[in-house]
């Protein structure tokens, strides 16, 4: 008796738990359910919100795009080009830091102190409209900076650190090629400003980052080609011993003849890899001191002629019709409060 009562609130206490279960269950589904049902009422109302008030909205983008076109036609036509660096000796902070500068200039219309900073001539500083720097092709920038970290460091460091974690500790000009681009109302005018630039850009802190790297580097270099030397004239010397044995084989028994010619092949093999290596490592060192040469590297420079800017978000009847859509959906939204704060005063 005892045995059964036991096996029957064993049962029970089964059957709750399944209950607990399946109710924890279907409050989560339903709760993702609500979750989709206020987005999808919220997209109900904004298209009812849309559909109410199509006409004005519509006239109002169609008036700020008309205003903004005919302001528009009315400027000079604007030209754009860009120049693509290579950053070294983490000189990308002092890059965006002059080009931030060149633009707060532009913006103040302070075409004296830009030309003076760019080494052009005054008018030709003044048709310069905008500039602005961004990291060039960012995603494939960071992967190949993340490759370079990773060679380049003890693999102890680097074992568990994944290019998420890269992510958090790089800043945009942390990257090693970049995009500078410039406006201006003069097609003529880009190819004159990247020497002024370049110069910008430099410092005594980063020029003697740069002259202490290429004296290492030409050191390192120094000192692999005299190694090649040696390792030359040694394999020289073996071939000349190799030929003094090979004439004294009257005087000595094949199988030691065979194993010091199998010796002397061996050493020159080694000395031949040592070489190959060596020559690998010449080549290496060689486009080192090509990229560190510079401070800056100028990897494809600004167009002889620029091209007509046809960016739409740079246009003014689109800056305009954006404007007065945004503007005329506000007053409906504040008009609409309103209404709804002097309804629910009578209410209460």
């Amino acid at each position: 008796m005892a045995k059964k009562k036991q096996n029957q609130e064993e049962e029970i206490d089964l059957g709750n738990l399944f209950k607990i279960i399946g109710s924890g269950i279907s409050n989560f589904f339903n709760r993702i359910g609500n979750i989709f049902k206020a987005i999808f009422h919220l997209m109900i109302l904004f298209l009812i919100f849309l559909k109410s008030n199509a006409l004005k909205l519509g006239l109002s983008v169609l008036i700020g795009g008309v205003l903004g076109y005919f302001l528009e036609i009315n400027q000079p036509k604007e030209y754009v080009s860009n120049l693509i660096v290579e950053t070294n000796f983490n000189s990308g902070v002092q890059l965006y830091k002059q080009i931030n500068y060149l633009d707060a200039l532009i913006n103040k219309q302070d075409t004296l102190s830009l030309g003076n900073a760019l080494r052009i001539d005054v008018h030709e500083a003044s048709k310069i409209s905008g500039i602005e720097v961004e990291a060039y092709q960012a995603k494939r920038n960071l992967f190949k900076s993340y490759d370079d970290y990773i060679q380049n460091t003890d693999t102890i460091f680097t074992r568990d650190f994944k290019v998420e974690d890269f992510i958090k500790r790089l800043d945009e000009y942390d990257y090693r090629y970049h995009e500078v681009i410039v406006k201006s109302i003069s097609k003529e005018v880009f190819r004159k400003v990247s020497s002024g630039l370049k110069v910008l850009v430099e410092n005594d802190y980063l020029e003697r980052r740069r002259d202490l790297r290429n004296n290492e580097l030409k050191l390192k270099l120094d000192i692999l080609q005299k190694n090649l030397i040696q390792i030359d004239s040694l394999r020289s010397l073996y071939k000349v011993v190799a030929l003094k044995e090979a004439q004294k084989t009257s005087t000595t028994s094949t199988i030691e003849f065979s194993q010091k010619q199998f010796d002397s092949n061996k050493n020159d093999l080694e000395l031949f890899n040592t070489s190959n290596r060596i020559l690998l490592a010449i080549e290496e060192l060689n486009c080192q001191i090509l990229i560190s040469e510079n401070i800056l590297n100028i990897i494809s420079d600004f167009d002889e002629v620029g091209v007509l800017d046809k960016k739409i978000t740079g246009k003014k009847y689109f800056q305009f019709a954006i404007l007065f859509g945004s503007l005329m959906m506000l007053t409906i939204l504040l008009l609409q409060l309103n209404g709804y704060l002097n309804n629910y005063k009578k209410v209460v």
